[in-house]
């Protein structure tokens, strides 16, 4: 690690986010941080496909670019080349990868910060996180002990006295995004009528079934059903609307062809991330697998129950005020791999009953 980061040094800043959705938005708050440490730098912020919609209205950076993982040298030229001619001062890596490091490297940026992991020569600002600085980055085996992100992401920029900020993920809805999700919900043929939360008004459960990791995170396509047309039927100002994202519409499809009720629909195609900001604060509950969408609910206190199998409950255990997460312990998990190789007993184990009962929970208490 060398030397403090100085602000008058720093003019421009590039900061790569993480690579995954639910990643992006937890790690809000260490982006508000940056801007808070440097005003005055114009800060570009690097974001994979399509996640960059989702951080749109922050006031945390000045603009984003689109970046990908690169293949091969090629691959890695190819992204160092976008980011030379910006003349960065500064590359904040949030990513472990020794290619985002050797991206930012090759584009000639002077100071590189983000944990060593085994890339410490790639790094100007390299941070350990092996025990050598706190308790909680030791190891069991192969893997770190599982501790909350926003904690992991939060070491190194204590280690460099970045202005403390509460954990809390940050999102924001603009004018335009609540116009196309009004658009969205009159075209789905739901029409919330009245006041926002008065008697009148219909309530919106968002399930988010799908899961880009890989299937070891999906709950049965029959059991979603059976709890779309339980909820409909406990409620008939109940409108449940089915989010995926592209590729896997075959997915909702067969989960709503399976539910007997008209009040299930599939929002197709699929909803992009702007619109489905104001969609998830618009929502009475959200029914979510431990993906990308969960965080969304968590940025807007939307009350949400996460149906949660092969993933390590610690990784995501803070802001939970307002979730109940459903899983099961199993002698097999969590085990983080995206197929499984044995019986889905992690997932299996979750009942329609108890998630049933843990959506009327939250619908008991829920805002709107």
């Amino acid at each position: 690690m060398k030397g403090k980061l100085r602000a008058e040094d720093l003019r421009k800043i590039f900061v790569r986010a993480p690579n995954w959705l639910g990643d992006v938005v937890m790690a809000t708050p260490h982006f508000e941080r940056i801007r808070l440490a440097f005003p005055a730098a114009e800060i570009v912020i690097g974001v994979k496909g399509g996640h960059g919609k989702v951080l749109d209205g922050l006031a945390s950076f000045d603009r984003r670019i689109a970046v990908s993982k690169p293949k091969g040298l090629k691959g890695l030229r190819a992204e160092a080349a976008k980011l030379r001619p910006e003349a960065f001062d500064l590359a904040l890596l949030f990513p472990n990868s020794v290619s985002a490091a050797l991206v930012t490297m090759l584009a000639g940026i002077p100071r590189r910060l983000g944990y060593t992991n085994g890339r410490g020569l790639l790094l100007t600002h390299g941070i350990p996180h092996t025990g050598q600085r706190k308790p909680f980055w030791r190891r069991k085996g192969p893997r770190r002990v599982p501790v909350p992100m926003g904690d992991y992401w939060n070491d190194p920029l204590d280690a460099f006295e970045l202005p403390p900020v509460d954990s809390h993920p940050r999102l924001v809805v603009t004018e335009e995004e609540e116009q196309a999700c009004a658009r969205l919900l009159t075209e789905l043929g739901v029409e919330r009528g009245g006041e926002l939360g008065g008697e009148a008004a219909q309530r919106i459960v968002l399930f988010a079934p799908t899961a880009g990791f890989g299937p070891s995170k999906h709950w049965d396509e029959a059991r979603w059903a059976s709890l779309a047309e339980r909820l409909s039927e406990s409620d008939p100002r109940l409108e449940i609307l089915l989010l995926c994202g592209p590729g896997e519409e075959a997915h909702v499809g067969a989960i709503a062809a399976a539910s007997r009720s008209s009040r299930v629909r599939v929002a197709l195609p699929p909803v992009p991330l702007d619109v489905t900001k104001a969609l998830v604060r618009a929502a009475a509950l959200m029914v979510t697998l431990d993906s990308g969408p969960r965080h969304l609910a968590v940025a807007f206190d939307v009350p949400h129950v996460v149906l949660m199998g092969p993933t390590h409950p610690d990784y995501t255990s803070s802001n939970v005020s307002h979730a109940i997460v459903l899983r099961h312990e199993v002698d097999c998990g969590p085990c983080h791999l995206p197929v499984c190789p044995l019986d889905h007993r992690c997932m299996t184990k979750i009942t329609v009953d108890e998630a049933f009962a843990a959506c009327q929970a939250q619908l008991s208490r829920c805002r709107v």
